[in-house]
């Protein structure tokens, strides 16, 4: 039985090197310390996953990057170390791991194989588990399955870091089935199938370039969540906490392209965390912490990942106001959890405004349009989601302001919903940001006024 919500980041610490056309330079800090680590932990996060630099490959241990940021992650406090072994990722590619055509002639050979990659690492304090490969195609998921049932006949408890594609290009998740969101949902199905995990995970990130909401993310959290549900499973999400940019020099000598991904504002994490709570989410990580350290810069591209001021922390070790205004969310979502844990997603369904529908909203045109919200919820303006959560003997509804922060550039004013619960009033409760709050029923309704990304909870007992 879960006891809390977990939270952690990708690309953590780094060793305050970076690069630019192959060269190294050395921001004179190692931030892979007990001092960072302890910063990080500050930040709201209790697990820690070591990747790129730090990952594992099979060198000698003690001297390892991987060994470095576990030994001083733990004395700073991290218990829930994910150690990102790239011969382990490597194995979920092969197109058949066991038989006579396979990478291993038998079940034993391949068992022992898991057994010796893992030997270096998993006794080691703070150790809980391994990073598999990143976002697999549907043909990856057979080999990628017996990886996870391996590891776990060899380390029962062992915690499995699986993150998965979402809707992006339905030939990567089904071989016949062009509708995304059927090849979506088939893909996870086949994934759980594989792996016999206990959670479906991917990352989504919603905020694009020239302030555009992405299409694919309500129905992300729409399939995932429904999966979940029917298959007795967790909702896990990677919420978007980077910007990044790719530029191609044109023939002509112009540069082309641009930000993918525009930097993350106060209410757009608001809205991502907001939004994965209102679908049962339980555990959160973030893309990503520390500003990436790639930084290639040849006659023909431009790529930085990761570009400072648009992540947690700088490459140069600053902080940066993404990690203050998280971390205060973070606070916020903790306060919430003991009352929000115990509660399971049930259905969801988008609102708009009188006269408008989900084609007028590029972000809304993919959701799945359900009917007959079980509450009424009328609205001003901006489009609300309504997501239902179920426990023994109370429900809980969520009523979040999704709409484009853009929007509210020139015109500040809060989404105005009118909501009405056909209950009698000492059965309802009121959260918002983490706090319980006073709400004044006249015959059952209440107005909210939601700035874009905000969200009210209501807890109603059976």
């Amino acid at each position: 039985m879960r006891k809390q919500f977990d939270f952690y980041a990708y690309t953590s610490n780094t060793a305050g090197k970076y690069y630019i056309g192959g060269v190294e330079y050395f921001y004179g800090e190692d931030f892979r310390s007990v001092k960072r680590y302890k910063e990080y932990m500050d930040a709201g996060f209790n697990m820690l996953l070591l990747q790129h630099e730090n990952s594992y490959s099979g060198e000698e241990f003690e001297g390892s990057a991987c060994h470095k940021c576990m030994t001083e992650a733990y004395k700073a406090g991290l218990d829930r170390i994910i150690v990102s072994d790239t011969r382990l990722k490597d194995l979920c590619e092969e197109k058949l791991l066991v038989g006579e055509e396979g990478k291993f002639k038998t079940e034993e050979e391949f068992l022992q194989y898991l057994d010796d990659c893992t030997r270096p690492y998993r006794n080691q304090p703070g150790f809980c588990g391994v990073q598999l490969f990143d976002e697999p195609q549907y043909w990856k998921l057979e080999s990628y399955g017996k990886v996870c049932r391996g590891l776990k006949q060899i380390i029962p408890d062992i915690f499995l870091q699986c993150n998965l594609l979402n809707i992006c290009f339905p030939p990567y998740l089904s071989e016949n089935e062009p509708d995304s969101k059927k090849a979506y949902e088939w893909y996870l199905n086949k994934f759980l199938d594989e792996s016999g995990l206990d959670y479906v995970m991917t990352d989504e990130y919603p905020f694009l370039k020239n302030y555009i909401l992405s299409e694919q993310s309500i129905p992300v959290y729409q399939i995932l969540a429904k999966v979940a549900k029917e298959r007795g499973v967790e909702f896990r999400m990677v919420l978007q906490s980077f910007s990044a940019m790719h530029v191609i020099l044109g023939k002509q000598g112009t540069m082309e392209g641009g930000f993918l991904w525009r930097r993350i504002m106060e209410e757009d994490m608001y809205w991502q965390m907001n939004l994965a709570m209102g679908f049962g989410c339980k555990e959160y990580s973030f893309y990503t912490y520390f500003t990436k350290t790639k930084f290639n810069q040849r006659p023909d591209d431009l790529s930085l990942e990761g570009v400072d001021g648009a992540a947690f922390i700088n490459r140069d070790g600053t902080k940066t106001r993404l990690y203050h205004f998280t971390k205060k969310i973070i606070k916020e979502v903790k306060k919430f959890e003991s009352v929000l844990l115990p509660y399971n997603y049930d259905n969801s369904w988008l609102i708009f405004q009188e006269g408008k529908s989900a084609q007028d909203y590029n972000w809304t045109r993919m959701a799945i349009i359900n009917e007959n919200c079980p509450i009424s919820v009328k609205i001003s303006d901006s489009v609300a989601i309504v997501t239902k959560l179920c426990k023994k003997g109370s429900t809980m509804y969520m009523v979040e302001n999704i709409g484009n922060v853009k929007d509210t550039f020139d015109n500040p004013t809060k989404m105005s919903a009118e909501i009405t619960l056909n209950v009698a009033k000492n059965k309802v409760k009121f959260y918002k940001k983490g706090e319980l709050k006073q709400r004044r029923l006249k015959n059952g309704k209440f107005v909210e006024h939601l700035g874009c990304g905000e969200a009210i909870f209501i807890e109603i007992e059976d």
